[in-house]
This record gives structure tokens, sequence and C-alpha cells, in this order.
């Protein structure tokens, strides 16, 4: 080739060179999709990484496309766009329920007698309403009765009703009483239907009898919600997953839920996720399957959700087992004995182990093994060490990191060595799911059961927080204390410490912003899925919570009295308040 000719060679070339740079260009200037929606108009606090505050978002695909200035956003918008006026009002990004029970919350709310204090103060009112609820009840079917955790402590009487009190209420039928959750009475009926004999001490799936001197049940029994049959009808079952856990939740500004789920029920919410109808609530499950979780496969495949169902939407996430019992009834398992004696005090006053060190580490082990995030329950001091000596088995013996939790992280007790251990776990996956609201429901009864120096080191979240173990927050709502699924509340009690018995340890008190952290950004990290829910941002979910004031500028007391507007959830408004249609 002679020099002319490869001269022009080269600047072929190069015109074709910047004609294909021109195209590029032509084809990045191209207009995108339009958003689906903007909202704006309002006070968006995104809790993203740089903290800020924006007045308009705009949605696409149910994710969140753009966040900045209302001028700038709505020049995004075409003909098909969806513009929404927030009035001005402050929104935060949709929050998480990182440790919830909503099938059982269904199934107390509806189908349970309802014993709950205050409205049931006594023990004389909870036999009248049993007795009622009795009379309109076929022989033969079972009661359930709902009293609050540590009613043994808030009843007039000071006691809980006795076997004989619940013979005599509901003669013909199988009766059990809940004590919150890890503890029931049983009338003679029910502990003929569960074949439970004389000398018996222990339950096929974990759960404890209480006997007399004699080697009598007495009708106590803790933690057996695996033994006892109050698994609700297949039709209930789908009626609470397709609508009434979306909508209880819904209206509280949920747009996601770590739904603790009975193996059992799990089919259903499988089922469910062929619906045609579009859900409202984004579902990560924790299965169990016994209280002590010696029946738990190792092969966790059953768990996973169906194919074609939208990980969106519902995903299997971990699996869960119960350490010990609850501190509110006294089962919480302890180093040293509670203060005083109850008639349903399991024996030796400590508490209840429901699962031991070796159950603990095969359990941790099969969550490992499957990829799964592993949850135990750990409410006394003696219990939160075998869950972290379990966790520190887990992590020495390698293989590839998982999510490794601790539920009731710290409620009713927690040491300084404990802290530091946790601490030094975070590294390697470990997260803390707390209970905020129980500040208002607990800390009298803490006091007379434990004694006020192990009482005082409970609901340490400013120290979790220093120590950088960032709480996720769960409202534990079982059909038990119903109120609590009112994130506010705990909010409330987060930042004033606010109690049943007057400030508790205010030096302890953290702030708005890490107190909504706990429901949003942290709770989205204990589930792993930090990279798409828990704050504002491009790519995320579009998961929106309205609400009625700024809870960053208002009074700290008024905190508890927020109430949401409007839940948004992929870009939809699912929940919208009677009172501000239009909006």
């Amino acid at each position: 080739m002679n020099m002319v000719a490869a001269l022009m060679a080269k600047r072929v070339l190069v015109i074709a060179a910047v004609l294909g740079l021109m195209v590029a260009g032509f084809a990045g200037l191209a207009p995108a999709a339009e958003p689906e929606a903007i909202y704006f108009n309002a006070k968006i606090v995104t809790l993203a990484a740089a903290g800020s505050t924006v007045d308009a978002v705009a949605v696409q695909d149910g994710k969140v496309l753009k966040v900045g200035r209302a001028d700038e956003i709505k020049k995004l918008a075409g003909s098909a766009t969806r513009l929404i006026d927030l009035g001005g009002k402050t929104v935060v990004p949709g929050l998480i329920d990182a440790h919830c029970h909503p099938m059982e919350a269904m199934m107390m709310k509806q189908t349970w007698v309802d014993c709950r204090y205050p409205h049931t103060p006594s023990v004389k009112q909870t036999l009248i309403n049993i007795a009622d609820w009795a009379k309109k009840t076929p022989k033969g079917k079972w009661i359930f009765a709902a009293c609050v955790s540590a009613s043994e402590n808030k009843f007039a009487e000071k006691r809980l009703p006795t076997k004989a009190e619940l013979d005599a209420a509901a003669p013909d039928n199988p009766l059990l009483l809940a004590n919150g959750t890890h503890m029931g009475i049983a009338n003679s009926a029910a502990l003929t239907k569960l074949g439970i004999k004389k000398g018996q001490k222990r339950l096929p799936h974990g759960g404890s009898v209480i006997l007399d001197k004699n080697g009598e049940p007495t009708g106590v029994l803790t933690d057996a919600m695996a033994d006892v049959p109050t698994t609700p009808t297949v039709a209930e079952l789908e009626r609470y997953y397709a609508k009434d856990i979306q909508e209880f939740w819904n209206q509280y500004g949920f747009t996601s839920l770590l739904a603790i789920t009975p193996a059992a029920a799990l089919p259903v919410l499988q089922q469910v996720t062929r619906s045609k109808t579009p859900p409202t609530i984004r579902y990560t499950t924790s299965i169990w399957t016994s209280a002590n979780g010696k029946d738990m496969p190792a092969d966790l495949g059953k768990f996973q959700m169906p194919k074609g169902a939208d990980p969106a939407w519902y995903r299997f996430g971990g699996i869960k087992v119960w350490i010990d019992g609850e501190n509110d009834c006294r089962t919480g398992y302890m180093y040293q004995p509670y203060i005083g004696h109850f008639a349903t005090d399991p024996p030796g006053g400590k508490g209840s182990l429901v699962t031991d060190q070796a159950g603990a580490n095969r359990f941790a082990a099969i969550a490992r093994r499957g990829g799964a995030i592993c949850m135990l329950h750990c409410s006394g001091d003696h219990a939160t060490d075998i869950g972290l000596n379990a966790y520190d088995k887990v992590i020495k013996s390698g293989g590839p990191a998982t999510i490794m939790r601790i539920e009731h992280f710290g409620m009713f007790q927690l040491t300084d060595k404990q802290l530091q251990r946790a601490k030094a776990m975070k590294k390697s996956g470990l997260y803390i799911s707390v209970q905020p609201t129980w500040l208002l429901d607990l800390v009298k009864a803490d006091f007379e059961n434990m004694g006020e120096p192990r009482t005082r080191t409970g609901f340490q979240f400013r120290s979790m927080i220093d120590a950088g173990l960032e709480p996720a927050a769960g409202t534990d709502v079982t059909g038990i204390y119903l109120d609590n699924v009112n994130p506010f509340l705990a909010i409330y009690a987060a930042v004033t410490r606010q109690s049943d018995a007057g400030i508790f340890e205010p030096g302890q008190a953290i702030s708005v912003t890490e107190a909504l952290k706990m429901w949003t950004t942290w709770a989205a990290k204990s589930m792993g899925q930090a990279d798409v829910k828990g704050s504002i941002e491009p790519g995320k979910y579009a998961d929106l919570t309205v609400l009625s004031d700024d809870i960053f500028t208002m009074p700290k007391e008024n905190l508890k009295d927020v109430k949401v507007l409007k839940t948004i959830v992929g870009g939809n408004i699912v929940y919208e308040a009677k009172s501000h249609h239009g909006n």
C-alpha cells in the first residue's frame, strides 16, 4: 500500500470512529422510559449514606428511578406519569418489621378469647370472659384464650388462673390460656386431649410440663407452641396471608415483614404466591418446626418459595429456634434465680432451657450449610451465652458467611462481656433483633421478677448502637400485645426512655434518626436485603411511608401519637388514612 492509500485508509477509520461516537452519544441522549409516578412536595428523608433530604421521588417498574428537587424530577414526567402531591408531609423509607409472628397474630386476634390486660384486669374477669365464650362453643371443641405477658404481675390477684378454675369456666371443652406465648395454663380436658400423664415433664416438640409435689400436672405448660394444635383452617390461613396480615401491617406504615412462620402453615403461603391479586407487603420467612428445633431438616430446600414466585414479594430467609422462654413469664433461662416464687415457675426457679448447647450448635450449623439466616431466641443471660457460643463455633468452623441473629438480644439483661462478644462477632455476620416497645409493657414486671440490679442491664440501645451492632427492631406481634404493631410507640419509648415504671435508664436514650434506622436500614441489613430496601435510593424498591408529623422536629413526647397517612409499596399507595383521602 502506498503512502496516499495508507493516509486515506487511516482517515476512513477516524471518520468511522467519530461517527460511532456520535451515534453512541445520540443513543445516550435518547429519552428513557417515563416514570410511572412522581411523588413530590414532601420532606423525604432518604436515609441514604449521604444523609440526603429531598422533596420528590420518581418511580419506575416499582423501584426508585431518581430522587431530588421537585422542579428537576418533574421534568422526567411523561403523559402517563401520575403526579402525587404529598402536601408537605414527612416521608421516610418504608418500615420493616424485622421480627413478627403474623399468622399467630391474626389467629389470636380473630379466634381467641380476649383476656388481655388492661381491658381484662383480673383473674376474676378472665374466668368470666372464658365462661361466656364456652357457652357458645360446641362441646369438645378447643378454646384458646390470650393474656398479655407477665399477667401474673399485672392481674389484681397477682397470679394466673388455676387448672381447677379453668375446669369450672369451661367444663366441656379443652382449654389453654396463654400467658404471653411462652406459657399456657391447660384445663383437665386439655391435658387429657394432649395425652399428658402423671410424672411427664417434657412434650415431644420441646414443651415442658410443670408438676406438683405428687407428680401430677398442674396445668402449666411452657414453650409448648408446637405441642398444642392451634393451627387455623386452610381457608383461614389463605385469608390471613393474602389479605388480613397485609392490611393490618400496612396501616402502620410497614412495607416488609420478616415473618416467623410455622412449617405447617408454609404450604399455604407458598400457594398464595401464585395468586393473581397483587400483594401489598413483602414477605421474608423464617421457618420454625418445633420449639427445640430437633426436627429441623438438614436440607432446607422444601422451605424455598415455589418456582415463579416473585422474590421481590416472597422469599425464604431463615430458620428459628428457641433457646429458652421469656423473662416476663419467668421462663427466660438465667444464671441466678428469679425473685420470689410463683406456682407457675419451672423447677429450680431459673427459667426453662428449651434447646441445650448441643442443639443450638446443630441448629446454627444447619443454617450455615443451607445458606439461611439463623435466628436464636435468647431471653435470659444464660440463654444469650448459649446463643453466642453456638455462633462462635459456627464461625470457627469456616465456610461461607451467613447472617446469624440473636433475637431479643439484651432486652431483659445484658452483661458487658456479652456486648463485647457480640461486637467482635459483628464482622462475621452477627445481627441483633430488639423490641423497644417492651419498655412500655414489661419494665415494672422485670423489677418485680429480677430485682433492680439485673433489670437495669436491659434495654441498652445506646450501648448497642455505640458498639456498632445496628439493632434491628421488630414488633414481635403474636396477638398478645396487639398495640405493639405500632412502631411509633417503639420510637417514642427508645427516644424518651419512658416505661411502665417511669423513665428508665435515660442515659440509654437514642436519637429519632437512630430509632428510625432500627425499622429501616438496620432491619434491611438483618434480613440480608440492604441492597434493595431500607433507604430511598435509585434502584431500590419504591417503598415509602408518609407520616402525619415531622418526627425529626416535633416534641419527642408526642412521638407516640404519630399516624401513618399513606403507605406506598412498589410505587403504589396500598394504604391511605381515611381522613386524608384526596390529598
